[in-house]
C-alpha cells in the first residue's frame, strides 16, 4: 500500500504538471458548444504537493476571486492541520503519539475519514490498512533507505502493531487502540477528502462549475468553459516519457489513479515496488501498473484505487465488478506496453 509520509508526492494522476508527474486538463469535447464562460485559475503549493482549482463564470470581480481563493485555503489547510503526519501538532499525529488503548476525541472531519478508511478495509479484507506504515518503512520506503532486506522476525514483531482493525472507532467521536503501538497514517485518502471538501465549500458559495485537484486527485462539478463536460487525461504508466492513457469526461464526479512505476528500489539484483500488501507485510509483486478509479467521493475514489493496486489485476477487477465500480486497470504485458482492464462502469465515462 502506497505511503509517502504525509504529505509528500502524489500517487495519483490527472489534471495539472505536480511533482513530475503529467497531469493534463482538457475542457471542452466535440459537440457544439453551449455557451462561452471564463475559466478562472488558483493555485498553490499545499499538503508537500500542489494544488490546482478551475472556477468557470461568466465574470469575477477582484473580491470575488478573494472570496474563492480564502475558501480554498481555508479547507485545506483545515484538512492538513488535522491529517498531516508531518505536523507534530496535528490530531493524527497526537493520536499516534498517545501510546495507551484509551479512548481519544478527535474532531467530525477526523472521524469521517477514520470511519471510510476503516469501512473500504474491511470491504477489501485488509488491501487497504491506514497502519501499513512500519511496514512501508521497513521495506525502505520511509525516511531511512533500505540497507538490508527486513527478517522475518523483524516483519512478525511489525506485524503484531499493524492491522486495521486494531483502531476502532467509537462514540462519540472518540478513536482507539487495541494496541497502543498502532499508528495510522492518511496519506492515502485525505488528499480526496480534501477534494471534496474544496468542491463542496465552492458549490456552497455559488461557484457549481469548477474542477479541483491536489496531488492529482480530482473532482468535477458543472461544466467546463465551453459548456460541455470537463475532460481529465489519465497518464500512461511509463518510465522516460510522458504519454496519455485516455480521456474521460466528467460533469460531476471524481477521480482518482494509483500507481507503483515510479517508486521503487533495487536492492540486490530484485526490484521492490512502493506498494506493500498489508495482508502479506511485503512488496507486491505483480504485473498491475496502475489502477483508475471513478465515484462521486474523491475520497472514496483515492482510497479504493490504493486497495485495488495492492490487490493485483485479477482480484482487482473481480472485486470492481461485483461492487460496480468504474475502474480501469494498467497491466505490464511481459514484452512492454499495457493492456486495459476496464468495467462496464468506467466505460460509461468514455462514451459520455
Amino acid at each position: 500500500m502506497p505511503r509517502h509520509g504525509f504529505f509528500l508526492g502524489g500517487h495519483t494522476l490527472a489534471l495539472a504538471t505536480v511533482n513530475g508527474f503529467l497531469i493534463t486538463a482538457f475542457v471542452g469535447c466535440a459537440s457544439t458548444p453551449i455557451s462561452v464562460e471564463t475559466e478562472y485559475l488558483f493555485q498553490g503549493p499545499t499538503m508537500g504537493t500542489a494544488y490546482r482549482v478551475k472556477v468557470v463564470s461568466p465574470h469575477l470581480s477582484d473580491a470575488g476571486k478573494s472570496r474563492i481563493d480564502q475558501a480554498i485555503r481555508r479547507e485545506l489547510d483545515n484538512v492538513n492541520a488535522k491529517m498531516s503526519t508531518y505536523q507534530e501538532d496535528s490530531e493524527i499525529s497526537r493520536f499516534n503519539r498517545q501510546r495507551t488503548t484509551e479512548p481519544f476525541q478527535l474532531s467530525v472531519d477526523m472521524i469521517e475519514v477514520l470511519s471510510e478508511a476503516q469501512r473500504i478495509s474491511e470491504a477489501t479484507e485488509g488491501a487497504f490498512d491506514i497502519t501499513v506504515g512500519p511496514l512501508v518503512d521497513a521495506w525502505g520506503f520511509g525516511p531511512v533507505k533500505l540497507d538490508r532486506m527486513p527478517s522475518e522476525s523483524r516483519l512478525a514483531k511489525l506485524r503484531q502493531s499493524v492491522g486495521w482493525e486494531k483502531i476502532e472507532i467509537g462514540a462519540p467521536a472518540t478513536a482507539r487502540k487495541s494496541h497502543p503501538a498502532t499508528q495510522a497514517d492518511l496519506s492515502a485518502i485525505a488528499k480526496g477528502y480534501a477534494v471534496d471538501r474544496v468542491s463542496q465549500t465552492l458549490a456552497a458559495i455559488d461557484y457549481g462549475n469548477h474542477m479541483v485537484e491536489v496531488g492529482g486527485e480530482v473532482r468535477t462539478a458543472g461544466h467546463g468553459p465551453t459548456g460541455n463536460a470537463w475532460r481529465i487525461a489519465i497518464e500512461q504508466p511509463t518510465l522516460g516519457r510522458r504519454a496519455q492513457q485516455g480521456i474521460v469526461r466528467l460533469n460531476d464526479g471524481a477521480m482518482a489513479t494509483s500507481g507503483d512505476y515510479r517508486n521503487f528500489i533495487e536492492k540486490d539484483g530484485a526490484r521492490y515496488s512502493h506498494t506493500i500488501d498489508p495482508r502479506s507485510a511485503r512488496p507486491v509483486t505483480h504485473r498491475l501498473a496502475s489502477v483508475t478509479v471513478i465515484h462521486v467521493s474523491c475520497m472514496t475514489a483515492d482510497a479504493y484505487a490504493t486497495a485495488l493496486m495492492v490487490m493485483g489485476e485479477d482480484e482487482a477487477f473481480r472485486f470492481a465488478a461485483a461492487q460496480d465500480l468504474a475502474v480501469m486497470l494498467l497491466v505490464r504485458g511481459e514484452e512492454g506496453g499495457f493492456t486495459e482492464r476496464v468495467t462496464q462502469a468506467f466505460e460509461a465515462f468514455r462514451r459520455s
